[in-house]
């Protein structure tokens, strides 16, 4: 009873979609979609299941997924973009990770600056003591992250009437004991602490690492590679077949820099969900119809 009136709501959203279509230029789309109608209403639901959550419904490079990852994807309707690229130089960025000439080349900057902090904090990954960091963080998430956010640049949750100091930077001019004196005595609208010896001083270790590279690292790698760089237990979080090698010093220094680098490349890219390990999800063919339907 209820097949047909289902059927006809299906049918009437399709519809809709497909005739909102972004219109990316590029003749050879418009091509397949002349040759087979239907790509079109297949594109229009890969792009809303794979693509929309970043470049947005329209392809402005706003969607919701883009705001909670801090990206600024591609907004691709502008001619430059897939205008001056056939679908087969398309599907091999999406599929392989190779740059299309048309590609920005600010977004390019921003990455290097990202992998180089990366690269920064992993360096010194054996040498800190992962334990007091971990009980630090959890004191520093109780008592401060409130006002100074989880990695202390001064975004909680209470905004205070004049902007908080980036506890990275503040950091970097005080000695351990100028530390706990500003969090015992606190300063300014910062109340005292009470904080015990113990949670005082895990609370300082975690203030040493708090710095871009500590946020990345926590954001993209921690998962499976822990926070002291030893490794996650493939049983606890990863599927089987994945292992997460130790980044240690020893691991490290058998690496040539260029070799360190793309390794720390692909995995950043692939942790922050860009487009190259859409070879996992999609197809060529399923990539033809996304790219019919925007240029449509």
């Amino acid at each position: 009873m209820l097949r047909r009136p289902l059927t006809a709501v299906v049918l009437l959203a399709t519809i809709v979609s497909v005739s909102c279509r972004i219109a990316v230029p590029g003749g050879a789309g418009r091509r397949r979609a002349a040759e087979d109608p239907r790509a079109l209403v297949r594109g229009a639901v890969l792009y809303e299941g794979y693509c929309a959550g970043c470049h947005g419904a329209d392809g402005r490079g706003d969607g919701p997924v883009a705001g909670v990852l801090n990206l600024r994807p591609t907004d691709l309707r502008a001619p430059e973009v897939l205008g001056g690229a056939s679908d087969e130089q398309v599907i091999e960025r999406l599929l392989h990770g190779t740059p299309l000439r048309t590609s920005a080349a600010p977004e390019g900057i921003g990455e290097e600056r990202q992998l180089a902090a990366l690269e920064r904090y992993v360096q010194g990954l054996s040498q800190r003591d992962a334990s007091a960091i971990r009980a630090g963080r959890l004191v520093f998430e109780r008592q401060c992250a409130a006002c100074h956010g989880v990695y202390g640049e001064g975004m909680g949750v209470i905004m205070p009437d004049r902007p908080l100091p980036d506890l990275h930077k503040a950091q970097l001019r005080l000695t351990d004991r100028a530390l706990a004196s500003v969090i015992r005595k606190g300063i300014g609208e910062m109340p005292a602490s009470e904080l015990g010896s113990a949670e005082l001083q895990a609370v300082i270790a975690y203030l040493r690492v708090l710095s871009p590279g500590y946020r990345l690292y926590g954001t993209y790698c921690a998962a499976c590679h822990g926070d002291d760089g030893r490794g996650v237990h493939p049983e606890d979080l990863l599927p089987p077949a994945i292992t997460a090698p130790s980044i240690d010093s020893a691991h490290l220094a058998a690496l040539s820099p260029a070799e360190r680098r793309t390794r720390m490349l692909h995995m950043f890219r692939r942790e922050r969900g860009l487009m190259p390990h859409f070879r996992e999800i999609l197809g060529p063919d399923e990539l033809r119809d996304i790219l019919a339907y925007l240029r449509g």
